[in-house]
C-alpha cells in the first residue's frame, strides 16, 4: 500500500465494505467511492457531528485509492497536533489527501499557516484533497481570513447522524461483516437497555465476538446479559 501517513496507519476496519449507509449518506458514499477511483483532482469537504463517520469514510477512500496504487496522505490532526505542522510538508507526490479534524488546530497560527500553505499546493498540483470537520466550512472559526477563504473552495457535503435505531442496525451489519449474526431480538433488547453512542457499541461488538467465540454460543440476549453484567465492556 503506497501511503504517505508519518506512523499513523489506517484503521484496518475502515472500509465502506464495513460503512453502514444512511439512506441521507447514499449520495455522499457513493461520491467517496467515485473519487477513490477516478481520482477527480479539486477540493472536497465533508462535514457532521462527531461519530457520524467522517473519519471511517475518509480512511476508506485512502484504503480503496492505495489499493488501487495511488499514493494517498491520511493526516488526523487531532492526532498530528503535538507532532507540529511538518505532516504537511512532503506531500506533493501523493496523488489523494485526507485531512481529518481540521477544526482541532483552527485558531492556532502556525497551524493555520501550515494549512493555508497547504491547500494552495494541491490545487496547484492537481490533487485530490478531502477535508474533514464537525460543521460546515463556512461556519468554521479562522483567524487568517485567507484560510476561511481556502476552506470553501470547492463543494462541501454534510454527513448525517444515524438515528438511535439506526445504530443498532449498524452494530447488527457490523456484526455480520465478522461473520456472525445479532438476531433482531436481541437488536430490539440493546435499543432499550443500552447507551447507543457508537464508540460504545463497538465497543460491545467486539466483546460479544470475543465471548461467543470463547464459549462457543450464538448470540443472545442472557449472553448479553451476561457481558453487560460481567463488565465484559472494560478495556
Amino acid at each position: 500500500m503506497q501511503q504517505l501517513t508519518l506512523d499513523i496507519s489506517l484503521h484496518d476496519g475502515y472500509r465502506f465494505e464495513s460503512f453502514y449507509i444512511h439512506r441521507e449518506n447514499v449520495d455522499v458514499v457513493n461520491l467517496l467511492g467515485q473519487i477513490s477511483l477516478n481520482q477527480q483532482s479539486g477540493q472536497f469537504f465533508f462535514w457532521g457531528k462527531k461519530q457520524v463517520g467522517k473519519s471511517h469514510l475518509l480512511q476508506s477512500c485512502c484504503q480503496r485509492a492505495s489499493a488501487a496504487g495511488y499514493i494517498t496522505a491520511y493526516l488526523p490532526l487531532k492526532l498530528l497536533a503535538k507532532h507540529g505542522v511538518y505532516c504537511t510538508k512532503g506531500l506533493s507526490h501523493a496523488a489523494l489527501i485526507a485531512i481529518d479534524d481540521i477544526d482541532s488546530v483552527l485558531g492556532q497560527p502556525i497551524w493555520e499557516e501550515a494549512l493555508f500553505h497547504l491547500i494552495n499546493e494541491t490545487r496547484q498540483n492537481d490533487q485530490t484533497l478531502l477535508l474533514g470537520a464537525n460543521n460546515h466550512p463556512s461556519l468554521l472559526k479562522c483567524k487568517l481570513p485567507d484560510l476561511a477563504s481556502r476552506l470553501i473552495w470547492g463543494a462541501s457535503y454534510q454527513i448525517h447522524a444515524l438515528s438511535e435505531l439506526d445504530k443498532f442496525l449498524a452494530l447488527q451489519y457490523r456484526a455480520r461483516q465478522r461473520g456472525f449474526e445479532i438476531p433482531d431480538h436481541v437488536i430490539s433488547y440493546l435499543h432499550n437497555h443500552h447507551p447507543s453512542d457508537l464508540n460504545t457499541l463497538i465497543r460491545l461488538l467486539n466483546r460479544i465476538d470475543k465471548k461467543s467465540l470463547a464459549t462457543g454460543r450464538k448470540v443472545t440476549i442472557p449472553l448479553i446479559k451476561t457481558i453487560l453484567r460481567k463488565n465484559y465492556l472494560d478495556t
